[in-house]
């Protein structure tokens, strides 16, 4: 399984079919996600640097040349998609373990759009916006997306960028989990009711909906 089906096949083996399809059914009325948020100092103290990479393990930027292998990973990364982002200001950090991408990681310094959100999300002055991050299902347990990702933090902080913001579903217990263990706090949620064009939004704690239908995280 790709794509879409894959990952409905993950949230079942993390919740189990029951509960899926419980979720699935409150998830098609009302989606609601939190808002996390982490400093990144306290991030990189937290978290313990990964061991040297292994040689069957590469990271580096999303090239010209990587793009079918990240459609390929993810059906979803078309090329009018991987433009879109790239044009908005992403950056893509890649996985490869040997020869074959298995790991993606898209951040920005600022406001991006959310497909699954239908909305942009602006973190704080400064900060970063992870966007997404997705590792195949054959090649978790590996250590390949918490070394992309320190390597990611590693480059921010450098760059003076102090904190960091996500958006996570609020029954996806394995993503909030990690994010206990890096450090994390909800600082708000995000989300909507209803279906296709007719949704009404709402956000709580540190966020907000402008004018424009941006969302906003106006930490204290």
């Amino acid at each position: 399984m790709t794509g879409a089906l894959a990952r409905l096949g993950g949230v079942a083996a993390d919740l189990g079919w029951g509960r899926a399809l419980r979720v699935a059914a409150v998830w098609a009325l009302r989606r609601r996600y939190l808002l996390l948020h982490v400093d990144l100092p306290t991030l990189r103290a937290r978290v313990p640097a990964p061991p040297p990479m292994p040689p069957t393990m590469r990271v580096g930027f999303l090239t010209d040349a990587a793009r079918p292998a990240l459609q390929a990973l993810d059906p979803a990364m078309t090329p009018p998609e991987v433009s879109r982002r790239l044009a908005e200001g992403q950056e893509c950090l890649l996985g490869w373990w040997r020869d074959e991408l298995v790991h993606y990681r898209w951040t920005v310094v600022g406001a991006a759009y959310l497909p699954y959100l239908g909305r942009r999300l602006a973190p704080p002055p400064g900060e970063v916006l992870v966007v997404e991050n997705y590792t195949a299902p054959r090649a978790r347990g590996r250590g390949i997306a918490s070394r992309v990702m320190m390597a990611d933090v590693a480059r921010h902080n450098a760059a003076g960028r102090a904190g960091a913001v996500w958006l996570s579903a609020w029954w996806n217990t394995a993503s909030l989990a990690l994010s206990d263990q890096l450090g994390s706090w909800v600082v708000g949620s995000v989300g909507y009711w209803g279906a296709g064009p007719l949704r009404r939004y709402f956000a709580t704690g540190v966020a907000r909906f402008d004018a424009d239908g941006t969302a906003v995280v106006a930490l204290p």
